[in-house]
């Protein structure tokens, strides 16, 4: 347990954590919720009352009458603001009779230290950086508990052990059903969340700790099924550099992954009802057997000519990102495909809603889209995560994680013979990010990017992101050996599998 003198501050504490919890009750007129645990905090409350007179006699009596309102009030709305305004105050105030707490460890790297709510946070002065709240380290770690938790997983790996708050809220949200491994990779955190902390209010037979600097038991660890993960983003910091680079992708991949989710169940439900028809209901029979691809890498401003003079012996399948492009070149695509969840993206159909070219649209991608296009709309079944789908779909595709990767799909799933890549560069030509009178065109610094080789056995430069991309097209290309690809770009990464136009 932590220290005694410990104990009975965290008691208080507490005390505040879960009041602010029954004013979020009240905020969403949880009546329920506000009356059960306003009668499970009745006796603690009056507890620090009667405390509170016998220090402050005027203070103490302002505290009753403020629980006396609160108890009469049947009004939620003016009930939250009672508790955040009145109670909270005061019971903020009644935590400073305790004495502030700020000390640092025998090592002098780790600063311990009183916040509002009497909890303790702790300070990496070599960083300079908080662990926790310097507010109220509880309500903080469970708004993270709410986040992360999914009633799903089975288990969680935390990466980092900090004083053991959010291993307390995980416990608590799950009703202890979920077992919890702690990977630290230093010993005396482990020892400060017991002796400084509430780690050890988690019964034993809950969590598992590891000591290690090593990741890989980590990222293990959560690629395991029906297994959840978080990283103590704070404690990263002292991480070598290799591991912080490791541990810092995984982590944006994943919260890259969530923030999409929202967006891609509204998409997804929206397109349902916005009188779009399946994939598989698309007339294949005018789709020719060479067709082009074209996305918006720079190349493509090289390129018009050869799309002009193929336009009708060759199908034209435009990402969304050239498509008024195309059209302003006077160029129009047998079909367009449209990917991204995002409302920005939107911009790249408006002012031609009017058109009558087949859209074809991942099914979480943005919901305006199939809203407010007037021609003939595809939605192809994508293997994503949402939650109460309203079927599961057998024939998904992939998406590679562009939509130029989605325009090769349908290639392949319109089994054609011959693809050939136009503005597939996925390298910055000279810094250059897209083609001209795309939306997402800028420059980027040369400084940051990575250099691989080019299509003509030149050096160009790319990304991480880019060189993923690739990666998965490539696997594409290898995969469909049935299918000939020509790469028309002569500044862009070289594809494998992909013939360089020119070359025998």
């Amino acid at each position: 347990m932590a220290e005694d003198f410990l104990e009975e501050i965290y008691q208080d504490a507490k005390l505040i954590s879960m009041m602010r919890q029954i004013a979020c009750y009240a905020r969403v007129q949880d009546s329920h919720h506000v009356n059960l645990k306003l009668q499970e905090l009745s006796p603690e409350l009056l507890r620090v009352c009667q405390r509170y007179v016998q220090l402050d006699r005027a203070a103490g009596e302002e505290f009753w009458s403020c629980l006396q309102e609160l108890s009469a009030c049947c009004d939620l709305i003016r009930g939250g603001d009672i508790i955040e305004h009145k109670l909270l105050p005061f019971l903020e105030k009644w935590m400073q009779h305790y004495g502030a707490i700020q000390t640092e460890n025998d090592e002098g790297d780790f600063l311990f230290q009183t916040t509002v709510s009497g909890f303790l946070t702790i300070k990496d002065l070599k960083s300079n950086i908080y662990f926790h709240s310097t507010v109220d380290p509880m309500w903080e770690a469970g708004k993270v508990a709410e986040y992360i938790f999914d009633p799903r997983n089975k288990a969680y790996s935390i990466r980092g052990c900090g004083l053991g708050y959010l291993i307390y809220q995980l416990y608590v949200i799950s009703g202890g059903a979920v077992f919890i491994r702690i990977f630290e990779k230093d010993a005396r955190m482990v020892e400060y969340a017991r002796k400084y902390g509430v780690l050890d209010w988690v019964p034993a037979d809950c969590i598992q700790v590891i000591v290690d600097a090593d990741p890989l038991p980590f990222l293990e660890s959560a690629l395991e099924e029906d297994t959840g993960f978080y990283m103590l983003v704070p404690e990263m910091a002292s991480e070598s550099d290799d591991t912080r680079a490791v541990l810092e992708e995984v982590r944006t991949e994943y919260y890259t992954n969530r923030s999409f989710k929202r967006y891609n169940e509204i998409n997804y439900w929206s397109n349902l009802r916005n009188g779009c028809k399946w994939i598989s209901e698309f007339d294949v029979s005018s789709v020719k057997k060479d067709v082009i691809v074209v996305a918006a890498g720079p190349s493509l401003d090289d390129s018009l000519e050869f799309l002009r003079k193929n336009s009708g012996t060759k199908t034209i399948i435009a990402v969304g990102t050239v498509f008024k492009k195309l059209l302003g070149q006077g160029i129009c695509p047998d079909m367009v495909v449209i990917a991204d969840p995002q409302e920005r993206t939107y911009r790249q159909i408006e002012g031609v809603e009017e058109q009558k070219i087949p859209m074809l649209l991942a099914m979480t991608a943005y919901w305006k889209f199939a809203a407010a296009y007037q021609g003939e709309k595809y939605l192809i079944p994508l293997k994503v995560e949402l939650d109460n789908m309203k079927e599961k779909y057998n024939n998904v595709w992939g998406c590679g994680g562009t939509v130029t990767y989605l325009a090769l799909e349908v290639a392949v799933h319109f089994q054609v013979e011959k693809v050939f890549l136009v503005g597939v560069d996925l390298a910055y030509p000279g810094g250059v990010t897209h083609a001209t009178e795309t939306m997402d065109r800028s420059q980027k610094s040369m400084d940051t990017l990575i250099p691989i080789e080019g299509c003509r056995g030149t050096t160009v430069y790319t990304s991480n992101v880019f060189i993923y991309y690739r990666e998965a097209i490539e696997e594409l290309i290898a995969h469909t050996p049935e299918i000939s690809y020509y790469n028309m770009s002569d500044i862009g990464a070289k594809i494998a599998g992909a013939q360089n136009i020119g070359e025998d």
